[in-house]
């Protein structure tokens, strides 16, 4: 997900804020427009969608 300018990993939350060197790749999931950082692509690629969180499920997750 991206909030202000700043993206979030919807697998591991990493923000490309405190990992200025990331790189951040955008997806869809259940219509939904996500981000997932590239050390987690292999989690969505060997195993499931199921690790991606919902932006919701990031945007709660963040505040805590």
């Amino acid at each position: 997900m991206e909030i202000n300018n700043i993206q979030v990993c919807n697998v591991c939350l990493r923000t490309s804020e405190e990992s200025a060197g990331a790189v951040f790749i955008k997806a869809m999931k259940n219509g939904e427009e996500i981000h997932v950082c590239t050390s987690c692509i292999p989690h969505i690629i060997h195993g499931s969608g199921e690790v991606v969180k919902s932006n919701a499920q990031v945007a709660a997750e963040i505040k805590n």
